[in-house]
């Protein structure tokens, strides 16, 4: 318990500091990934974890992007959007409850999906950059999370009392 609580701890702890020294306003969704992550409590769970909500950002910026793709100048007619939305919403719904494993790639399209169409999506303003800094700056996050994810959790290993399983 203890190896866990201490990486959990100094991930998170960390990536705050980051978060905040950085003035990373923008970047919410990111932040809350670092967080998301560590829900497994251990390496191999963080890093299967961190895999399946890349992927679920990455399939959820791609849709969006094809739906503006798609639209390409009409992206600002509601009645156009809203069915695309709702075709997007179903697929990602059921793949998320096809995993049966909590929030896995389902649930990350899903919570894309639903920021992107959201919170970003207006009539004045398209979703090609809202969608690739939403995608970077996930991506980013989990890999400098993973990153330090492993030195802690290899650095707490190097304690008998902090041992990971023991």
């Amino acid at each position: 318990v203890r190896h866990e609580a201490i990486l959990g701890a100094t991930v998170t702890t960390l990536s705050f500091l980051v978060f905040q020294l950085f003035d990373l306003q923008d970047s919410i969704s990111a932040q809350a990934t670092t967080i998301l992550v560590l829900f497994p409590m251990h390496w191999n769970g963080a890093l299967t974890y961190a895999r399946k909500r890349a992927m679920g950002t990455l399939i959820g910026v791609m849709f969006g992007l094809s739906v503006q793709l798609l639209l390409y100048d009409w992206y600002d007619a509601l009645w156009l959007i809203v069915p695309l939305f709702w075709i997007g919403v179903m697929l990602f719904a059921r793949l998320h409850v096809l995993e049966a494993s909590g929030a896995g790639v389902g649930f990350g399209a899903l919570t894309t999906l639903g920021i992107l169409f959201g919170q970003y999506l207006s009539p004045t303003q398209d979703l090609v950059y809202s969608g690739l800094y939403r995608l970077s700056s996930t991506l980013v996050a989990i890999i400098a999370a993973m990153m330090v994810c492993y030195i802690v959790h290899k650095a707490l290993n190097q304690f008998v009392a902090t041992r990971f399983g023991s």
